[in-house]
């Protein structure tokens, strides 16, 4: 037994991976296990795995056919024994200190989760990285009540997200967190399973994860069943504020969560790669909008929505049947965004820029 797995879904990444997994290895607190789980990469990025594994100890590589990064995490959490799961990806890289100082915090208060600050890093078309920090404005979360009333404030820093987070494995045991098959936001589902019982919760604002932003991710290309993963996601959530009964509260994180549905298929639908013509997209817009809850969410006086410029602008032509004007308004705020490489950032921050 260790005192932290390390896990680490591969597909496909060979051109980041190497910096990625000496990052880790570079860490000032050494007993650990990393958990290569090379997810049926087509490239390079097995063989790399395999000649870090020949070279350090440390290392466990687990090769599977492709069944995406939930069900790789999931073969990741069969082998661990480490006290203490951590999840990185493996086109990011990490600080050295990342384990040593926020295991310290772990074991001092034997946390169920440690929550720490990141770098968000972007570059521009002349290879020069603009990177920007995200800190937890939190200190501590000690009880469940504790935890859900300031839900709110530990939104801010990416609750979906995994790798700002250090688990205790034995509360994701006993709280049966495992991973799903849902190709997009498999993490906030598995985080959602995590938040729903959690207490003894630590922030620690200090940086430690450097994320990469890169265009050609999967959020800059067409899914056709992009709405229908997202809107999942926001069910799930709706389901766990009402299990903390706490759905009045946060009427508008769930509005903000049908929201996001919305935001994100619009943005679907107007990148380059897809197929669809004008009037069928016109059609999926009017289509999803009769969905309950989005039109709930779209109609409602109190949903609580931060009305930016251009979030209040969609919304009207989204009420007034503007379909065609709506996408002309999502295209042009997708390519301001780009210009100046914040396509990213601006769907992480629903409501941003």
């Amino acid at each position: 037994m260790v005192a932290v797995s390390i896990i680490m879904p591969i597909y496909n990444v060979a051109d980041a991976l190497g910096k990625s997994i000496q990052s880790l290895l570079d860490q000032t607190y050494q007993d650990f296990e990393l958990i290569l789980v090379n997810d049926g990469s087509t490239d390079s990025s097995g063989r790399i795995c395999d000649e870090f594994q020949r070279k350090d100890s440390r290392i466990l590589v687990v090769h599977q056919e492709n069944a995406g990064s939930g069900f790789a995490r999931n073969a990741g959490l069969d082998q661990a024994t480490g006290e203490y799961i951590y999840f990185s990806d493996p086109d990011d890289y990490v600080e050295a200190e990342l384990i040593e100082e926020n295991l310290k915090i772990a074991l001092e208060n034997q946390a169920n989760m440690v929550v720490f600050g990141y770098y968000f890093e972007e570059m521009n078309s002349r290879k020069k990285i603009k990177r920007t920090t995200q800190l937890p404005t939190l200190s501590v979360g000690t009880t469940k009540e504790d935890f859900r009333k300031s839900f709110r404030a530990f939104q801010g820093l990416d609750s979906n997200v995994l790798w700002n987070k250090l688990y205790k494995h034995l509360y994701l045991l006993e709280n049966n967190c495992r991973f799903t098959d849902q190709r997009v936001g498999q993490d906030a589902l598995f985080n959602h399973l995590v938040y729903r019982n959690l207490e003894s919760v630590y922030f620690n604002q200090i940086p430690y994860y450097h994320y990469v932003s890169r265009m050609g991710s999967a959020i800059n290309r067409y899914h056709p069943d992009r709405f229908l993963l997202e809107y999942n996601i926001a069910e799930h959530f709706e389901k766990l504020v009402v299990y903390w009964q706490l759905d009045k509260t946060y009427h508008d994180l769930i509005s903000l969560a049908y929201w996001r549905t919305l935001y994100v298929e619009l943005n679907n639908l107007v990148l380059e790669d897809c197929p669809l013509d004008n009037h069928q997209k016109e059609q999926h817009v009017a289509f999803i909008i009769q969905h309950p809850k989005i039109h709930e969410m779209l109609f409602s006086e109190n949903s609580g929505l931060e009305r930016k410029y251009h979030i209040q602008l969609l919304i009207l032509l989204l009420k007034n049947a503007r379909y065609h004007l709506a996408l002309r308004v999502m295209r042009a705020k997708i390519q301001f965004s780009k210009n100046y490489h914040h396509t990213f950032l601006a769907l992480k921050k629903i409501t941003g820029d």
